[in-house]
């Protein structure tokens, strides 16, 4: 049992403890007190001894983020951003055909595509030249059913929308190239790609991070090629690894 000056003692130490907060007055119920932090700016939460307001969205660094195109550029200059299809997770950045940290990320530049079915050349920005799929071989055949792959390189050599690969002298051993070949949706930045066979069909190109296991060394890597499936089931081992990648404009 608390004797009547345990109970005055305490009633005194509460009303001590409300006058040293100025603005948490006790008005008869918790509520009250919750009701009056509500709207207080961070700065005010903490003159009063709250915490700080909860942030309204989370930033989740391991997905990467989607913008729509600047649509008053015509030409953008950009990184892009490499992720797994299946999850969203970011894998890092294209520097050429390989993948690495935004600090060594490739600066591309391209025209801004009028609509995601406006093939583009894909350029790098320091050099100007043509980031181009190419194959050592005329009339190469890049679709399903094939695990067959392209070779992703720079090049000054230009080709239109639509057409087969065209000889390259300069490259040695010469290579067979198409150059108009990227799809950059306006709305989202997402990248696609396709190549034209020497029959005048169209298959899209897929990506695929390769991710190579050495002791304790991983390194990750580019692949192009019109059909995953037959791609990993020829290639994949126990120290390289396939996995479909989406890549993506961004501005960061």
């Amino acid at each position: 049992m608390f004797s009547l000056l345990q109970v005055l003692s305490l009633i005194l130490a509460i009303a001590t403890t409300s006058l040293a907060s100025p603005g948490l007055l006790i008005r008869g119920s918790p509520t009250a007190i919750i009701d009056e932090a509500r709207g207080l700016t961070n700065a005010e939460r903490f003159q009063r001894g709250l915490p700080p307001l909860a942030p309204r969205a989370l930033y989740n660094p391991t997905r990467v983020r989607r913008d729509s195109l600047p649509s008053s550029s015509p030409t953008i200059v950009a990184k892009i951003a490499v992720s797994y299809k299946d999850t969203g997770a970011a894998v890092g950045y294209m520097r050429g055909a390989s993948v690495n940290t935004e600090s060594f990320a490739t600066i591309f530049s391209f025209r801004n595509p009028s609509s995601v079915s406006d093939l583009v050349e894909l350029n790098d920005y320091s050099s100007g030249q043509h980031y181009v799929f190419a194959a050592y071989t005329d009339g190469y055949y890049v679709g399903p059913s094939s695990d067959d792959s392209l070779i992703l390189t720079t090049s000054p050599l230009s080709t239109p929308a639509g057409s087969p690969q065209e000889p390259d002298y300069t490259k040695g051993p010469t290579q067979y190239s198409e150059s108009t070949v990227w799809s950059i949706d306006p709305s989202t930045g997402v990248v696609e790609a396709y190549w034209v066979n020497q029959d005048g069909s169209r298959d899209q190109v897929y990506f695929l991070a390769s991710t190579t296991q050495i002791g304790v060394s991983t390194s990750t890597s580019l692949a192009f090629t019109g059909d995953v499936a037959a791609y990993k089931a020829q290639y994949s081992s126990s120290s390289r690894t396939y996995n479909e990648v989406t890549l993506t404009v961004t501005f960061s």
